[in-house]
């Protein structure tokens, strides 16, 4: 989520309060407080089926949640984006049947707080090692959001030995070329984060994320309590380390996933740009979507990264 807000402050394009909509008889037909707080219970809830992990690492406690699956199926560890936390996989944790899966609270979010200084996109990258160790886990496939996801794309980059593939989800990535008129906006934009109040940025960040009202208030909510600091420590940590490489060793299976209206002309060419390093990924829409498809179209979403989890596992 931090890569967007940047770049719908740099493009000058923060949106207008969107009128209310009414239907043939004039009644309201937006969502009402109410609602919407019963609705955000659906993600607030710990599943029977969850088992609440806390995993010492450098600086904090990472809380997990694994749902156990069949010894004979594959392991999977979903990473959210910056600034959010283990429910936004929400309408995933019954999906995929027999798949063995552990949703993180990434470092410094979520329920993993830090002890000492701010995440970094280092830090949950070297966190993963650590989740295999406390599993004892040999080989796994990655998912992440957002950021959650170039996280994980430079774990498969350095470790392609214990990753069975790799799903991105309206990641922006971190092997690509970084102009410098793309890092003179990245360092105005920071200088505008510390003066914008903390609650515009968010309410900001959620309708550019979604136009659904239940997920523009998860990730607001989410947004707000994670704080400013770590927003903007993890942005431009992850900014700082964007790179360019020549490929990927082994070319491990890699799906990218990408809402249809989430900056569809920007990340379309980052996206063929992962899929000329190799040959081995693909790119798939979720049409409607914008920065949250995993929320806004869980069943078609869970239906294109469900099959991609089963050609993995067949080959």
């Amino acid at each position: 989520m931090v890569y967007k807000i940047i770049i719908l402050i740099e493009n000058d394009k923060i949106e207008k309060s969107t009128k209310t909509k009414r239907g043939k008889k004039g009644e309201n037909v937006e969502v009402r407080q109410k609602d919407t707080t019963e609705a955000i219970a659906f993600y607030k809830r710990v599943p029977e089926m969850l088992e609440r992990h806390v995993i010492p690492v450098a600086d904090c406690d990472l809380v997990v949640y694994h749902r156990p699956g069949s010894s004979s199926k594959g392991h999977i560890i979903f990473y959210h984006g910056a600034c959010g936390r283990s429910q936004m996989w929400a309408h995933q944790y019954d999906a995929f049947d027999g798949f063995d899966l552990y949703f993180v609270n990434v470092r410094g979010q979520g329920e993993s707080p830090m002890k000492v200084g701010l995440p970094d996109l280092e830090g949950a990258v070297q966190d993963v090692d650590d989740i295999l160790k406390h599993f004892q886990l040999d080989k796994v496939i990655l998912v992440g959001h957002s950021w959650g996801g170039n996280s994980l794309q430079v774990y498969t980059y350095r470790y392609p030995e214990r990753v069975r593939a790799l799903v991105m989800v309206d990641s922006w990535g971190q092997h690509r070329y970084l102009s410098d008129k793309e890092k003179s906006r990245i360092k105005y934009s920071s200088l505008m984060y510390k003066t914008i109040p903390w609650k515009i940025i968010a309410d900001k960040n959620s309708k550019m994320c979604t136009d659904n009202p239940i997920t523009r208030e998860l990730v607001k909510t989410a947004i707000i309590e994670t704080g400013r600091d770590v927003f903007l420590n993890l942005g431009i940590t992850g900014f700082l380390a964007v790179h360019e490489i020549e490929g990927y060793l082994g070319n491990p299976p890699m799906l990218l996933v990408r809402g249809e209206n989430d900056f569809p002309k920007h990340l379309n060419k980052i996206y063929e740009g992962i899929i000329a390093l190799n040959p081995n990924a693909y790119q798939v829409t979720i049409s409607g979507s914008k920065h949250q498809p995993m929320n806004d179209h869980p069943e078609e979403f869970n239906r294109l990264v469900g099959e991609f989890f089963e050609e993995v596992f067949a080959q």
